[in-house]
């Protein structure tokens, strides 16, 4: 996973080629750091999907314009350009599914 700058973030958002996850979190949050273990396997069994981390403590204004509601939380953003925030993270299982989809013009 690589890491987002808060200078670049906004360019990198706008410009990094579809399909990508974003993984927002904070580093205190105790269910961010599991939900970013399981991203991290997740990431090891669908490397075709890349995957970029943010800390929202350091770039606020990104929870304004992507209107975040809470952390952790995983945008994908899909080859059509359309983009879905998700909260939960139940399972590596599931975020699997959530990368392989990315892939797909839904």
């Amino acid at each position: 996973m690589r890491d987002w700058e808060p200078e670049s973030w906004m360019r990198d958002w706008t410009f990094s080629p579809a399909p990508l996850a974003l993984f927002v979190h904070t580093p205190l949050c105790g269910t961010c750091l599991a939900a970013g273990r399981m991203l991290t396997v997740a990431t090891e069994l669908v490397p075709e999907t890349p995957v970029a981390r943010a800390n929202l403590n350091a770039m606020p204004e990104m929870a304004q314009l992507l209107k975040i509601e809470s952390v952790p939380c995983l945008i994908i953003k899909r080859k059509s350009g359309s983009w879905s925030k998700h909260y939960r993270f139940p399972s590596v299982v599931e975020l699997v599914e959530l990368l392989r989809k990315a892939r797909e013009d839904l």
